[in-house]
């Protein structure tokens, strides 16, 4: 097997706290499917027959249980759990189950939902040889920017960019930089400008959190000193190597005191560079080959042999959208109904002069009344649909019971809420068995828990 995959499905969804309070992230239901169904999805189609999977010690029994409902996958899945008193980064994750990687790696968020050929990825890293190759998205159709957010005004951030510089040959990330972390200006190193004095730098791609990294860095984050100070992939392991790339050996020398009789010892401290593997073979090519990258005109001291390699392949096509916000995660039940060819499970009894449009999804168990209008919405499992209600760019999860005559446009009600006769909600967002009361008109409010509530 030339790379082990490895999901990423631990975090907590600080980001859309309102929907994760009573129910995990991987959990939460997307086209009514677990979230995580679709990266397991997006591996098998790729011919992967196995994969490790990290997640919180709590969930592993619901987690279970919910993919075995949603079917139709065969991959072997591996569970390890993270205890859930820890606070745990990706890049402590990874080295959580160091000891069971065997090669290079192929590290996925369980909130990427794409449709994404991996191969593309896989070819980029190959060709490049590549230390770390990243998945970078383009500006595209599923862009949540400027989309309508349930819950209020106030509470929307904006979403901070990175600044990305990339070879405009190769694709090689030259330097990652949070826009937070940059205050007036950008810094660049010598080294970099000396190798690259042209290069482009980009502020509209998104890092899609779909990585692979070469087994030889796991090993680095999980036995050296400098290694184990970082805790995520994204926000500190990628930038550390995209630095590291142009920057030569520091090998140290370490001194140990010895006893009265005993003479004293120094010895080499490893750094980065010593943890790179460059074969013989590929040695021999990058000599006698025609072609050579921007670096290997250097000279081979100044260069370290050019071991360290971070290459980025942007995907510029097809369906490829984060749900780590309440945003994205809207816009990614729209897309997955509006892709969905089976829209409606047809045991489901529909009231008479009842409209469901082709980009609406209803789930198993659930029933329709009468004169309802279901568009641009998802419908979850084991819901009670009355007469007269409208349902326009929403999702409603499992087992959610909603009166005669409501309205709701643009919100997201959680399983067991319970909305009342002649409710209307706009951009709202209902959490877990909530009750909206009868005749009541919201706009741009949350109904939950209010200690658990933050910034959207």
């Amino acid at each position: 097997m030339e790379f082990q995959p490895v999901i990423m499905a631990a975090g907590r969804g600080s980001r859309m706290v309102d929907l994760t309070a009573n129910n995990a992230k991987p959990l939460l239901p997307i086209g009514n499917k677990p979230m995580l169904w679709y990266s397991l999805q997006l591996l098998e189609k790729a011919g992967f027959e196995s994969a490790i999977v990290l997640i919180l010690e709590s969930i592993r029994g619901d987690l279970i249980q919910a993919l075995r409902s949603a079917g139709n996958l065969n991959i072997t899945v591996d569970y390890v759990t993270i205890p859930d008193e820890e606070d745990w980064g990706t890049a402590d994750s990874l080295r959580h189950i160091a000891h069971k990687i065997n090669t290079d790696v192929l590290v996925i968020s369980s909130d990427l939902i794409t449709d994404v050929q991996l191969h593309l990825l896989a070819d980029v890293h190959r060709v490049h040889n590549s230390t770390i190759t990243a998945m970078m998205l383009a500006p595209n159709e599923q862009s949540v920017d400027g989309t309508p957010v349930p819950g209020p005004k106030s509470k929307r951030k904006q979403e901070q960019k990175d600044i990305i510089g990339l070879d405009g040959s190769s694709n090689r990330i030259l330097t990652l930089t949070a826009e937070a972390d940059i205050e007036d200006e950008l810094s660049l190193d010598t080294s970099l400008i000396k190798r690259y004095p042209y290069f482009e730098i980009k502020t509209n791609l998104m890092d899609a959190h779909l990585y692979i990294l070469k087994k030889w860095v796991v090993d680095f984050l999980a036995n050296t000193k400098a290694g184990r100070s970082l805790t995520t992939l994204k926000g500190e392991v990628i930038p550390y190597f995209v630095k590291k790339q142009f920057r030569r050996s520091r090998t140290k020398d370490v001194v140990h005191a010895a006893g009265d009789d005993e003479e004293i010892s120094t010895e080499k401290q490893p750094d980065i560079h010593s943890y790179t593997q460059v074969d013989e073979l590929r040695k021999v090519v990058n000599r006698l080959s025609s072609w050579r990258a921007p670096s290997l005109y250097l000279e081979e001291a100044d260069c370290d042999e050019d071991n360290i390699g971070c290459y980025a392949y942007v995907s510029e096509g097809g369906f490829c959208i984060r749900a780590n916000t309440i945003a994205s995660y809207c816009e990614a039940n729209r897309q997955i109904a509006a892709r969905n060819e089976e829209s409606i499970d047809p045991t489901i009894p529909i009231g008479n002069k009842s409209q469901v449009g082709p980009d609406s999804m209803i789930g198993p168990g659930s029933t329709v009344g009468e004169r309802v209008s279901v568009k641009k919405s998802i419908v979850g499992q084991h819901c009670v649909i009355r007469d007269r209600v409208k349902i326009t760019n929403s999702v409603i999860m499992d087992h959610v019971t909603i009166r005669e005559g409501c309205t709701i446009h643009g919100s997201v009600i959680c399983g067991n809420a319970h909305i009342n006769e002649g409710a209307e909600l706009k951009d709202c967002l209902i959490g877990y068995s909530q009750n909206v009361a009868e005749k009541c008109k919201m706009s741009n409010e949350v109904v939950g828990d209010s200690e658990r509530m933050m910034e959207i």
